[in-house]
């Protein structure tokens, strides 16, 4: 896609993101007291999300406007790599994966910097223990998250009508939507043969693995044994044993998806266990074939360009499939191991979705790592194959 057309629609995404969440609540607050002074102003929803729960309420703080700041900003450069790396003008499934990616990347980066920026934050990474309390006092996590979703259809909506009457006259000249080779060319992948994209796709999910052995410290549904349980939560027991982990496991546990947890617990009941495996194997699965996607559109050539688009895609496919296992964990853990919260101040779907929102946005890039040096190698053994071959070939003439 060519620069004019991915900077308007990168520049149409980030403005409606802005007007919507500094100008909402205002606008909301004129228009109820206006019409009944005194009502209470209820939290406007659009197909069950959220749009302004993450609405800026406070200009006189930092915490109150830098979150939503950084999300505009980031989801605006974001979306315009999506724009600009998209090879054809005709919106496509992969691409608007990438879109809902990129925009679910920067909701994560806000919804990780929001708690550093209050008066009570004591180190740099909250702990787990930090992030529950925030989710059971109503401060849902994944507000951010209900917003990116909420109004990344807005782009694709005027994407769309561009690629309708991408003839218009106007649309060509000003936005050249009928310009370019690029709509044309199709991608050189670098890794043709099954083989080298099976390896770039087990190598990719190698630290979503890891991750998933460390798991997260706490369990968040009713399935355990009654040996340490309450009204109020029900938390891992190992957290009263005299095991302390390392203080940086322990420090960035925060950051971990709980239900991605391979490792079952020891007083916890089988069930749960099972249902817990079961969400981490949907991540694990959805993962591998999105990277399977990834792996078949790897280019050759433009090294830097390609690699940077390699790197965010693995980081997008992170998210994505954290993202879809939050939903099978709303579902499921709810019909087979419930989770213990207040039904009242925050539904248990949007907890999951904020956990993965933050465990893709904190560990999307190990896996977009691993994708880039996946690449190097393949290609460094390419290039060492290759001369042998030619050799063996000549040695073979020789002898005939």
């Amino acid at each position: 896609m060519n620069r004019r057309l991915s900077v308007a629609l990168a520049a149409y995404g980030a403005w409606n993101q802005a007007v919507l969440l500094f100008a909402f609540d205002p606008m909301k607050h004129l228009v109820i007291d206006t019409l009944a002074p005194g009502s209470r102003i209820p939290d406007v929803r659009v197909l069950g999300l959220s749009l302004d729960g993450f609405a800026v309420h406070d200009l006189d703080r930092a915490e109150g406007w830098l979150p939503q700041a950084v999300f505009v900003v980031l989801s605006g450069i974001l979306t315009y790599g999506v724009f600009r790396g998209a090879r054809w003008i005709r919106p496509r499934t992969r691409t608007v994966l990438a879109l809902v990616g990129a925009v679910l990347l920067a909701s994560g980066v806000a919804t990780l910097i929001g708690p550093l920026l209050g008066p009570d934050a004591r180190s740099a990474v909250p702990t787990y223990g930090e992030w529950l309390g925030y989710a059971r006092l109503g401060a849902v996590p994944a507000a951010a998250a209900q917003f990116a979703l909420g109004t990344v259809w807005l782009q694709v909506a005027v994407w769309s009508l561009i690629w309708r009457y991408r003839h218009a006259a106007v649309l060509v000249e000003y936005l050249g939507t009928t310009e370019g080779p690029q709509a044309e060319e199709a991608p050189v992948p670098l890794l043709t043969q099954a083989r080298e994209r099976r390896d770039l796709v087990c190598a990719a999910l190698i630290p979503t693995v890891l991750l998933a052995v460390a798991g997260g410290p706490f369990l968040r549904h009713t399935r355990v044994r009654p040996l340490v349980q309450s009204s109020s939560g029900t938390f891992d027991p190992e957290l009263w044993t005299a095991y302390r982990p390392p203080a940086a496991v322990e420090e960035w546990s925060g950051l971990l998806y709980p239900a991605l947890r391979l490792r079952p617990v020891g007083t916890e009941r089988i069930s749960g266990w099972i249902a817990t495996l079961a969400v981490c194997a949907v991540l694990l699965v959805a993962s591998a074939v999105a990277l399977r996607s990834v792996a078949g559109r790897v280019e050759a050539g433009r090294r830097p360009a390609a690699s940077v688009r390699l790197f965010m895609r693995g980081w997008y496919v992170t998210l994505l499939g954290a993202v879809a296992a939050a939903f099978v964990d709303g579902w499921l853990l709810q019909w087979f191991a419930p989770r213990l919260s207040d039904p009242e101040s925050v539904r248990p779907l949007w907890v999951a979705v904020g956990d993965a929102v933050r465990f893709g946005t904190a560990w999307g890039w190990a896996t977009g790592a691993a994708c880039l040096g996946a690449v190097l190698l393949l290609t460094h053994r390419g290039r060492e194959v290759a001369p042998a071959a030619d050799v063996d070939e000549g040695e073979l003439n020789v002898a005939r």
